[in-house]
């Protein structure tokens, strides 16, 4: 599966996360499925940069805000741990 595509079907999990807990748990597997998880957090992260708020509810923005941040955590660990 192309990065665009599993980024695609990350954005369709996290809209349907009911809370923060879900949304660290589907970045933690896709960082786990991915060996380059850099390259795949660069490329989900821009399409998050792309969604407009006006395009979803309050919750799926909280979703991609805390996905976003979960994503800045694990890199800057994978960078300390490099």
């Amino acid at each position: 599966m192309r990065i665009s595509e599993q980024a695609l079907l990350v954005l369709e999990q996290l809209k349907q996360a009911v809370n923060d807990t879900e949304v660290e748990a589907i970045i933690l597997a896709f960082a786990e499925n991915n060996e380059n998880s850099k390259l795949y957090f660069e490329r989900l992260e821009s399409f998050i940069g792309n969604i407009s708020p006006l395009d979803c509810n309050s919750q799926q923005w909280r979703n991609f805000r805390v996905a976003r941040i979960c994503m800045r955590k694990l890199s800057a660990l994978e960078t300390v741990n490099a």
